[in-house]
This record gives C-alpha cells, structure tokens and sequence, in this order.
C-alpha cells in the first residue's frame, strides 16, 4: 500500500475482535494512503453467530475443523467477556464484531460468513442476513470500548506469517509457495464424467 497506493482503491482482509492480528497491521497504511478496507470472516468462524458451541459441531470435511483444537471454546470464553459491551448497546454479538470493524479509520465494509450450520441449535441463515442488515455504519463504541474489547481478543503472534520465514536471510524475495493450476474440467470429470461434459464451452 505503502508503494502503489495510487493503484489500489480497495483491500481485502482478515479482521475480527477475536482475531485483531495481524489484519490491524495494515490499518494505518491504508489509511494513511486513502485505502478503502473490506474486512472478511468478521464472525471468526460463526462463532460470533453464537450457534457454534464446540469444534465437534462441524462437518467432516468443513475447513474449520483444520483450526486447532480447542479453537472455539477458546474464542467463547472470550465471547462471553465481550458480551456486555454488546448488550450495553443493545448490539448482538454479530453485530458488535462489525461495529468494532467498521470503527476501524479505513475499514468501509464488512463480510462475516453466512453459513447454515447443523444442529439443534443452529440458527437460520435468514436471521444472521437480516442481523448483519441491521448494522448501523456509525460507530456504537467508545474508544475506551474499542480498546477493551480488542485486549480481550488479543492474538498477537499467533502464528508464523506467511512470507515471513525466520529461516531466511538476506535480500527479499518472494514467497516459495510453489505456483501450481488445475484443469477444472480435469478434476470433474473424475468425479463427474457426465457433467464434465455438459461443462464444456461449445466451439
């Protein structure tokens, strides 16, 4: 950003009251140089949706069932020490997450997941639209708020950064994930030969 600023209108990133870092690194760069920011997977895995109690509650094939163990108790325990910012304010826990972004100086837009989760305890999707429709784009929280709820949350240096490797010395360079394609028709027609078929652009 910092760069080529004059060629980037907006950012996409990762950024929640659960999980502060290291989104919040890119904070004062794009506001500093007039970046819009999209902050995604607002709701931390669903569980700001607060109908995901446990990692058991997940498919077998789910992507969150790759986060550690433990990963939602953990954020619920916070959870709960951020709720009575959220009813103070007549907020639900959903709709704190994204005011505790959008209060962020470049943040413009929010995108928490929408999922239908399983279980008896699930809530409909329908209600978590219309939950995230009902955020207010002015900021419902003081500073001294904002800066409460983001110790509560704080994760910092959870994880090795990617591009970062201690491992490397000298100049910079790029990342050494290897560059790699798929044939989308390839791999469905292993799983599906008759829709591979159907896939294909017509000459």
């Amino acid at each position: 950003m910092e760069r080529f600023a004059e060629l980037i209108d907006w950012a996409m990133i990762i950024l929640s009251p659960l999980e502060p870092w290291p989104g919040e690194m890119v904070l004062a760069p794009a506001a500093a140089n007039g970046v819009s920011v999209i902050t995604r997977v607002v709701d931390h895995g669903g569980v700001f949706h607060d109908d995901v109690l446990d990692d058991d509650d997940f498919a077998e094939h789910d992507h969150r069932r790759f986060r550690a163990a433990g990963w939602v108790q953990h954020g619920r325990e916070r959870l709960e020490r951020m709720r009575p910012y959220a009813q103070r304010r007549g907020l639900t826990m959903l709709q704190l997450a994204c005011v505790w972004n959008l209060a962020q100086a470049p943040v413009r837009c929010v995108a928490p997941t929408l999922i239908q989760e399983g279980g008896a305890h699930a809530r409909p999707v329908e209600a978590k639209r219309a939950e995230l429709a009902a955020v207010s784009g002015r900021p419902a929280l003081s500073d001294a708020e904002l800066a409460a709820i983001r110790a509560i949350g704080d994760n910092s240096g959870c994880m090795a950064l990617k591009g970062a490797s201690a491992e490397h010395a000298g100049p910079e360079q790029a990342d050494r994930w290897e560059l790699w394609s798929i044939d989308p028709g390839l791999d469905l027609a292993r799983r599906d030969p008759v829709a591979a078929q159907s896939s294909r652009p017509i000459a």
